[in-house]
């Protein structure tokens, strides 16, 4: 497979994040396939009991010279709580916009969806709810707790690919390439 571009940035909040937008082949028997781009990551974290939280992060103009918006829809979690959450993967930069989670779900054999927390103060805990068809985990569908101590913390969320190398269902970073890297900030309330 070509290699993916990656692209750096820094937004405006506490908390930097990385923004790539990469691409994955539309077959797995296709080597090289053709590029796709994501512009834009949802989070959606739905409670036990309450409306869903929906955040995204978007590239607007995907490998151009702009850096990606500010993440819009703030993450406020109750502390102690559980939800149920989903990610998905867009390229709104055409028309009608492409839902790359579809080509996630077909090649699931190929992709992990990692969850990493980085805390200022408050945690939560992140485990994998969905598997590819060989029982190893997918991330697609996830469930967070949130932990006993209010405040602030982030939630990166990497979409890994995995071509050469062989997907590990024990490993807990991407050790393949890198179609996605970027990072949501929480807050904790009482």
């Amino acid at each position: 497979m070509s290699m993916r571009s990656r692209r750096l940035f820094t937004g405006a909040s506490t908390v930097a994040f990385a923004f790539a937008a990469a691409a994955c082949g539309d077959s797995s028997t296709a080597p090289g396939g053709e590029q796709e781009l994501i512009s834009r990551v949802t989070l959606t974290l739905t409670p036990t009991t309450g409306a869903p939280i929906v955040s995204f992060i978007e590239d607007a103009d995907g490998n151009g010279p702009q850096a990606p918006s500010a993440q819009s829809g703030a993450i406020t979690l109750t502390r102690g709580a559980t939800y149920t959450g989903t990610v998905k993967f867009e390229n709104r930069l055409v028309n009608p916009p492409e839902d790359i989670t579809e080509e996630v779900e077909e090649e699931d054999d190929e992709h992990r969806v990692y969850y990493t927390v980085s805390t200022f103060g408050s945690s939560i805990t992140v485990t994998t709810l969905d598997t590819d068809g060989s029982g190893r985990p997918l991330g697609l569908q996830y469930r967070v707790v949130a932990g006993p101590t209010t405040g602030p913390g982030a939630l990166r969320v990497v979409l890994c690919h995995y071509d050469d190398a062989p997907k590990v269902a024990s490993s807990t970073s991407c050790q393949g390439d890198t179609d996605i890297d970027v990072s949501f900030n929480y807050t904790i309330v009482n």
